[in-house]
């Protein structure tokens, strides 16, 4: 497996132009921040969000990812301000980012629509020394390579008390993440990021007094890729445990759970189980979440707001 990571890396480096994946978090429906800047205040209260995403254990050089967001509403909760911070390392490739988010909320007779926009930057950092190389005068294995880029994105984001639906553009610009050139020896290296839509949803369906049922659904298109899915089903036990499993077309099986400690508190954790040809090189990818929630000095109860999600 070594190996089909430096291959991985060198493949990428010496395309002339390659896509950059974002990282996808399994416990994203808990997290909705991270898709979406419209969802910056939909819960009405202050919410304080970190996870940390352990992906293909055992394999050297694997992905790993954490994010800490935060949002909250003002203005009698027509307005919402967020603020997210990640880090994302693959291999020798680290990037930390930085985004901020306001969403404008509209009342409706159904619920809140709101419009979100983001702003920020990623900085990327790629230092070839950590690599083991057959030949360490290569030019396009050697040194450090740093590269900082702006970017922005929007999103619209609909929800009540029984439902959710959103679209976002979170990135909008391509920009180069690398660049190495080397023309002289032939060489070449050109890697941009690439641009997502996301489209997400979920609804509640009562079961009983005791029992609700919450599927939902993520849908992730990216220019020069394969568009992909999840699906996931949740059952919601006394608003207290959340159960459930999702399915990614990526052939990954996730068990998501969540557990709601106090008024403050909520713990969550998913399990994924891949199904693809690398299952026998790890025993998969686990991930954490832990969410603080606490209401404001300007906080007013809304009906109208998001109780589930």
């Amino acid at each position: 497996m070594k190996k089909f990571l430096i291959i991985s890396i060198l493949i990428g480096m010496t395309s002339m132009v390659s896509a950059q994946l974002r990282p996808l978090t399994s416990t994203y429906a808990f997290n909705g921040l991270l898709l979406n800047p419209a969802y910056a205040g939909s819960l009405n209260v202050l919410s304080v969000t970190a996870v940390h995403r352990k992906q293909w254990v055992n394999i050297e050089g694997a992905p790993e990812f954490q994010a800490l967001t935060a949002h909250s509403s003002f203005n009698s909760n027509r307005v919402g301000v967020g603020l997210q911070a990640t880090r994302d390392v693959i291999g020798s490739t680290e990037t930390m980012s930085m985004y901020g988010s306001y969403a404008y909320k509209i009342k409706t007779g159904f619920g809140i629509l709101a419009m979100g926009l983001q702003g920020g930057f990623d900085s990327r950092t790629a230092d070839y020394t950590k690599l083991t190389v057959f030949d360490p005068e290569d030019p396009l294995l050697s040194g450090v390579n740093n590269r900082t880029t702006p970017n922005f994105g929007t999103g619209l984001y609909f929800a009540n008390p029984f439902m959710y639906a959103g679209i976002s553009v979170p990135y909008i610009l391509e920009n180069k993440t690398l660049v190495i050139d080397e023309s002289d020896l032939g060489l070449q290296a050109n890697s941009r990021e690439s641009r997502y839509y996301y489209i997400t949803g979920g609804v509640i369906f009562p079961i009983n007094d005791l029992l609700k049922l919450s599927p939902s659904i993520l849908l992730r298109a990216q220019e020069s890729n394969r568009f992909a899915y999840d699906f996931t089903g949740m059952v919601i036990f006394d608003k207290i445990a959340y159960v459930g499993l999702s399915y990614r077309n990526s052939k990954e099986i996730t068990f998501i759970g969540q557990v709601i400690l106090n008024e403050n508190f909520r713990v969550g954790y998913a399990y994924d189980a891949n199904a693809s040809e690398i299952t026998t090189e790890t025993s998969g990818s686990h991930e954490v979440l832990l969410n603080y929630r606490i209401k404001l000095r300007n906080y007013k109860k809304d009906p109208e707001c998001p109780v589930y999600f």
